[in-house]
């Protein structure tokens, strides 16, 4: 395949990846154009700091791939592109640069399979799951096509990811890196076998030294594409966790099977980095994986990927209700969005007309009820600002939402109540326009690590309170029906600390106006709150190998 052909067919894939999932009209294209311009002037700027601050190294994840991403695919692409049919999986045919696909996932294949070929399993937005056969010698960046399998009947479109490489030894390298660090030899044993079981695509059952292992690769030289690899690798492995969780819980449940693939498929725009598609069957999926006896780490990252997927589509409702309501008056439409902006990221509001005339929109418009609430404690000041807060602490957060659950119920119009919206177009000072990771807009989606959406932090803290509530107020006769046998495995003032702790990673300076702006704090994971060095953060992870369980 010639380089032309390559630079086409990467176009082509550019320009399907994103309509992925919202079927929006040509806004979207326009819309997803200017992100990707964004994100590529933000990874440019961002390229030159990589290996001085750790931090910035780890959130810019999914921006640099966003570049590296396409040298790689032009490279890995050399070789003849597989199209499986899963009805008839030896079928094997070049994939040519006219390509229809309008779902694009992100799976990562371990070393082994890549390397000799097998099958593995794949989930799809329709909850359907696939045995897709690997092509042996598959590396980074190569492409499969699922026939007709997509929500539509459409062609699915999948990119691998993989660890393999025939061309260079990546295991040396990593290897090399662990054996070189000052930690202790047990530490590096542990470190190395956490290693092989993400290599391998494996869930790694060790979290404490999978982030330790995390930190010495964010701190090394290592080339920064080998490095986005690993991250894809290590937060898979974690993913894969939270898999076997939904699965476990899935098996035992009392629901059709037309239940079970609405709740995977939801899952599957959760991964995606995406909004939701309707606000039906969230709940339920927020109760299984917060209720399922995986650790208390994984139902932090699901719940801080379940927050942002939902915040986006409630962000998505009432901006496009600013835009189009008939009571907003043209001229004031800015000064609605600017106000709205301010409490989407949990600013004190000045002007208290608009603010007043954009409480009686929201409330009487015909959006789903949870955008009035998580509307309605954002205005109430819901949050938190300690990290660490206990049962009685969170009682009170807990009350808060009731007492805001029950006004709105009050107030509101019930017959302009819905949980269903058509398509919505992508439009200016939506919180997606910064979803860099979201596959619609050309990232890997929860592959380059979960992280907090710059200007939408209360918004997403609200989001999340709403899901821990509800998961606490499920009934007996709901759990059994979903499947949830764990008795006491949830504690509502654990995970709200979780994604609290997530949110204040962000940290609020004065602008020279006057204004609220972010920036983001020098920590590492969220784990540590004060300036120290690597070598002290290094001391301190590794600490914790010793202090939890494996």
């Amino acid at each position: 395949m010639s380089k032309k052909q390559e630079s086409s067919l990467w176009k082509s894939i550019s320009k399907k990846a994103s309509k992925v999932g919202e079927n929006l009209s040509n806004k979207v294209s326009e819309a997803s154009k200017s992100i990707s311009a964004q994100a590529s002037e933000t990874a440019k700027k961002k390229a030159s700091e990589m290996g001085e601050v750790i931090t910035n190294k780890a959130s810019d994840v999914s921006k640099s791939f966003r570049e590296t991403t396409k040298e790689s695919f032009a490279s890995t692409f050399k070789k003849t592109a597989s199209e499986t049919n899963p009805i008839n999986p030896e079928s094997w045919q070049e994939i040519d640069n006219n390509l229809e696909q309008e779902e694009i996932y992100h799976i990562f294949v371990g070393c082994q399979t890549a390397s000799q070929g097998g099958t593995q399993k794949v989930t799809l937005k329709s909850g359907k799951s696939y045995n897709v056969k690997i092509r042996p010698n598959s590396t980074e960046g190569a492409t499969l096509r699922l026939k007709k399998c997509g929500l539509q009947g459409n062609d699915v479109f999948l990119i691998l990811h993989t660890f393999y490489n025939s061309e260079f030894n990546l295991d040396r390298r990593m290897n090399s890196l662990v054996v070189h660090a000052s930690i202790y030899e047990r530490s590096k044993t542990r470190c190395l076998e956490v290693y092989n079981r993400i290599n391998a695509g494996l869930y790694s059952y060790d979290l404490a030294a999978l982030n330790l292992l995390d930190f010495i690769v964010d701190a090394s030289n290592i080339d920064s594409l080998i490095g986005l690899r690993y991250r894809i690798a290590s937060e898979n492995s974690r993913w894969i966790g939270i898999d076997k969780g939904l699965k476990q819980v899935l098996d035992s449940a009392k629901l059709m099977e037309v239940e079970k693939y609405k709740l995977k498929g939801i899952y599957q725009y959760i991964k995606a980095a995406e909004p939701l598609p309707n606000l039906d069957n969230f709940r339920q999926l927020d109760g299984i994986i917060l209720n399922s006896a995986i650790a208390h780490e994984l139902k932090d990252k699901y719940l801080l990927a379940s927050a942002t997927s939902m915040a986006i589509r409630i962000d998505m409702l009432i901006v496009n209700l600013i835009y189009s309501n008939a009571e907003i008056n043209d001229s004031k439409r800015r000064q609605y969005l600017s106000v709205y902006q301010q409490i989407r990221e949990g600013a004190t509001i000045t002007d208290n007309v608009i603010l007043e005339n954009l409480d009686a929109v929201i409330i009487q418009a015909e959006i789903p009820i949870i955008c009035k609430t998580v509307y309605q404690l954002l205005r109430d000041k819901y949050f938190e600002s300690d990290l660490e807060i206990d049962d009685e602490e969170f009682y009170t957060v807990f009350s808060k939402f009731k007492k805001t659950e029950e006004f709105v119920k009050r107030a509101e119009n019930q017959a302009k109540t819905t949980n269903r919206f058509g398509n919505i177009a992508i439009q200016k000072g939506m919180l997606i326009e910064v979803g860099y990771d979201a596959v619609v807009s050309g990232g890997v989606g929860i592959l380059a690590g979960v992280k907090v959406l710059k200007g939408g932090e209360a918004l997403i803290g609200a989001v999340g309170l709403v899901a821990i509530a509800s998961t606490l107020e499920m009934s007996t006769q709901e759990k059994i029906k979903l499947g949830i046998t764990e008795e006491g495995n949830f504690s509502g003032a654990d995970a709200y600390s979780g994604i609290m702790n997530a949110i204040n990673e962000v940290s609020w300076v004065i602008g020279n106006g006057g204004e609220r702006k972010l920036e983001e704090k020098l920590n590492i994971f969220g784990m540590f709150k004060s300036n120290k060095d690597r070598k002290q953060i290094l001391q301190e992870l590794e600490t914790k190998l010793y202090s939890s369980n494996p």
